[in-house]
């Protein structure tokens, strides 16, 4: 390495000597061989000179000449260089004596400075020179000393690696202070010169290290406060810092949410406070005299009051405050109190008497069922006695037996407090009251006693005993079979009739049978039906019946059955509770008999009304056809082309036209009777104008009423214009209504014909003044062919009536028939008016 220095600093002449010296050297040596060679040539040339010298020969002499010259010449020079050479090495030699023993004096003073470089010069090792004051802790080895996190923090060790190899890549100088494992700082500074990569670790020390210092606690104390603030912001508890003025400072997120703030700046700047300003100021007050404030306060958060613990405490720089949201622990309280309130008062509603003993077996609870069972006042009770006490005190009063020493009712109590079960007993008091006294030990301590008053259950017992014995007397007696299966198919109990009915015996019934096995031993057999097929009912199915289990709830089923010597059996298979079912036979033989009788009358009946429909449809049609030629010739027999008439034939033409109406009337309300009945009649609905209507119908009996001299006074004006209907039935409704009216009208009375609606109905009514009808009668006027011929003047077919009542429910509606309030029948015809079309097409 020397060598390759001197060589660098000796200039052109000296670095060719250097590549050219071996050289001259193996030509100096190899001289003598040279001219001996020569000699030999020149002894050969002398020797051809007693001859003529060929061209060859003295082309051969003069390159050995210029050889010999050449050589001569460089041996010359060489030997010049060889000396400056010299001269060069031993000047360099010099030099680098004075450079190391400067370098030796410049790394004493290195190392003396209390510092440390790193020299990177290449991707290997750093060189490591000088030292550092033991009390930083950091190792004199290179590789423990690299090892930057055993002797200073993790992340000051990681920020330095991270700069030396920025340094080492990109040639990036950086300056840094560490603390060191023993407490001190370090400044490390780290730049380039030239190929080199150099790091120095300097000690600070007086004020420079009492300001890195005071550095390094700052971005300590910054971290820990933004450590503590990212905590803080994190937590769901509103909290706030506050200024000597009582401004806000700083608040967290979860102030800003509570306060609708849209970030914590917003809720610094706007001064937005979390509680009311009578509440800021009990804190103040509170805080100016004790340093510190806690307790509930309440504010409002997203729209609800909610309860908090406000804890606010004074500092240096002001004072913090936080909330805790006490809301549901509140709310939790309050239910637990009111549950315990809730209990208290269901105990005390109890019949059943409770006392909960604490440990030393003084009374802690009771309810009211528990002094009213043992007549105990409320002052005793409340004087927390023990229950030794209390039953010393009921043996003296009388209420409990004293036919045990005191000593071992005392010890039975002992034993039920300390037991880890519950207990059971009896207690029989002198009054005759039986009590059944259960005892539950309590986890903390102490031992629950109920007392549960078992007299009236044991009476009801009895009673219920004595009344299943009474229904089993009752069941004997029944004109019914009664069987009761139980859950498993078993049969429990049944009647006498029972076995008569399908021929058991007692042995069999007492041995409590399936019910599976009464198919193959009852002699009764129900009867197959005549096609062969199979009976509706066997005990088959009275024995899925009992056992199926049905998830859906089970129903009640009935019917009947023939049993092969002609008896019909009613039969009844009734679910009961426990799984239990009953079953149920009675004897309907002479009921059924008595039925097809009735079944046959009526058959007959209804077979004769059809005879007479028939036959009323029959004649009509027959009589219409008559009847129209006699009206069509009388017709004729007016006309002019007939030729005149005396005054008796137009009295007869008269009659004749008037009874060829009544009876044209007759025949058209018996076919229309007939439709109706035949269910086939349609009415044609439009809009009918009330006024036309009534109108067009008064003036058909107008002549009538003007021959007897009856007014007829028509109120339509609270009926309105119109209403939905076939117009040609309400004609016919109110033709018929004013011809009955007219028929019965004394003389010179007045018929009235009113129209109203009321309650989205439309009411028509007649009334006259007549002799009116019985109200034994109203119902029956209504029949068909029925008439009422007093007081009337003249007897129709009965007829007018029963077609107003089938025209107007076929509306939809209905006819009612009262008396007058002066006399005189009133007959109202109510019509829907939001009846729709479809359904007056249905009726």
């Amino acid at each position: 390495m020397k060598q390759l220095r001197s060589t660098m600093k000796a200039g052109p002449a000296a670095r060719f000597v250097a590549g050219f010296g071996q050289r001259g050297v193996r030509i100096l040596r190899g001289a003598p061989a040279l001219l001996a060679t020569l000699g030999a040539s020149a002894a050969q040339a002398q020797d051809a000179a007693s001859g003529p010298m060929r061209p060859e020969t003295v082309l051969n002499l003069a390159l050995i000449g210029l050889t010999i010259g050449a050589a001569m010449i460089a041996a010359v020079w060489l030997i010049r260089q060889q000396a400056a050479t010299a001269e060069e090495n031993k000047r360099l030699r010099a030099d680098l004596a004075d450079a190391l023993n400067e370098a030796d004096r410049r790394g004493t003073l290195l190392a003396e400075d209390n510092q440390r470089l790193l020299v990177f010069s290449g991707p290997g090792a750093p060189d490591l020179v000088g030292t550092l004051p033991k009390r930083f802790g950091a190792p004199t080895e290179t590789s423990a000393f690299l090892d930057f996190e055993g002797w200073m923090g993790f992340e000051d060790a990681r920020e330095l690696t991270r700069a030396l190899t920025q340094l080492r890549n990109r040639a990036e100088a950086f300056r840094m202070e560490v603390e060191s494992a023993g407490g001190h700082i370090l400044e490390i500074a780290g730049r380039t010169a030239g190929a080199l990569a150099l790091v120095r670790f300097t000690p600070l020390s007086g004020l420079r290290e009492e300001i890195a210092t005071l550095r390094l606690e700052q971005n300590r104390a910054n971290g820990m406060i933004e450590t503590m603030q990212a905590l803080f912001d994190a937590a769901p508890l509103p909290m706030w810092l506050r200024g000597e003025d009582e401004r806000l400072v700083w608040v967290n997120d979860a102030y800003a949410r509570a306060v609708d703030a849209a970030g914590v700046i917003t809720a610094v700047e706007a001064q937005t406070e979390f509680l009311n300003e009578q509440d800021r100021a009990q804190i103040q007050a509170q805080r100016a005299q004790s340093g510190r404030f806690q307790n509930r306060l309440s504010a409002v958060v997203d729209a609800d009051r909610r309860n908090f613990l406000v804890v606010d405490a004074a500092g240096p720089f002001g004072s913090a405050g936080i909330a805790i949201d006490i809301s549901e622990t509140e709310s939790v309280r309050r239910e637990l109190r009111e549950t315990v309130r809730s209990h208290s008062e269901t105990l005390d509603h109890l019949t059943t008497a409770v006392a909960r003993f604490d440990d030393k077996t003084q009374l802690a609870y009771h309810n009211a069922a528990f002094a009213k069972l043992f007549g105990l006042s409320a002052a005793y009770l409340d004087s927390a006695p023990d229950l030794v006490a209390i039953l010393d005190h009921l043996r003296s009063r009388g209420v409990l037996p004293d036919d045990r020493p005191l000593r071992d009712v005392k010890a039975e109590i002992q034993a039920a407090h300390r037991a880890t079960q519950p207990t059971d007993a009896l207690w029989h008091l002198t009054d005759g009251r039986t009590l059944r006294v259960f005892t539950s030990p309590e986890p903390s301590g102490g031992a629950s006693w109920v007392f549960e008053d078992l007299t009236e259950k044991l009476q009801l017992e009895s009673r219920l005993n004595a009344l299943v014995r009474l229904q089993g007397e009752t069941l004997d007696y029944l004109r019914e079979g009664v069987a009761v299966f139980g859950q498993d198919g078993r049969l429990r109990l049944s009647n006498p009739i029972f076995a008569e009915l399908w021929g058991l015996s007692d042995e069999f019934l007492a041995a409590k049978p399936h019910i599976r096995t009464f198919a193959g031993t009852a002699t009764a057999s129900i009867r197959r039906p005549a096609d062969g097929s199979e009976p509706e009912v066997d005990w088959t199915r009275f024995a899925h019946a009992v056992t199926a289990f049905d998830e859906a709830p089970r129903e009640a089923q009935g019917g009947e059955f023939e049993l092969a010597d002609g008896r019909v059996q009613a039969y009844g298979i009734v679910p009961l509770p426990n799984g239990q079912t009953m079953l149920t036979f009675s004897d309907i033989t002479d009921a059924r008999a008595a039925e097809r009788m009735l079944r046959e009358k009526n058959d007959a009946l209804e077979h004769a009304a059809r005879l007479k429909n028939d036959f009323v449809q029959h004649v009509n049609y027959e009589l219409r056809s008559p009847l129209t030629n006699i009206i069509g010739f009388s017709a004729l027999l007016r006309s002019p082309e007939t030729g005149p008439l005396n005054t008796r034939q137009s009295e007869y033409l008269d009659y004749i036209g008037t009874s060829t109406s009544t009876l044209l009337t007759i025949v058209n309300d018996i076919l229309d009777l007939a439709t109706i009945d035949a269910g086939i009649m349609d009415l044609d609905l439009g809009e009918v104008d009330i006024a036309h209507t009534v109108e067009h119908a008064a003036e058909a009996v107008r002549e009538r009423l003007r021959d007897n001299d009856i007014r007829l006074d028509i109120d339509i004006a609270q009926g309105g214009s119109s209403f939905r209907a076939d117009g040609h039935r309400v004609t016919q409704v109110l033709f018929n209504l004013l011809s009955n009216a007219a028929n019965f009208a004394p003389q010179g009375s007045t018929v009235r014909l009113s129209a109203r609606r009321r309650n989205d109905n439309l009411f028509f009514t007649v009334a006259d003044e007549g002799p009116g009808i019985s109200p034994a009668n109203i119902e029956r006027m209504f029949e068909r062919f029925e008439t009422d011929p007093a007081g009337g003047r003249q007897s129709g077919a009965g007829l007018g009536l029963s077609i107003v009542k089938s025209f107007v429910e076929l509306h939809g509606g209905d006819v009612s028939i009262t008396s007058g309030t002066k006399g005189g029948t009133v007959v109202t015809c109510r019509f829907p008016l939001r009846r729709q079309e479809r359904d007056l097409a249905a009726e």
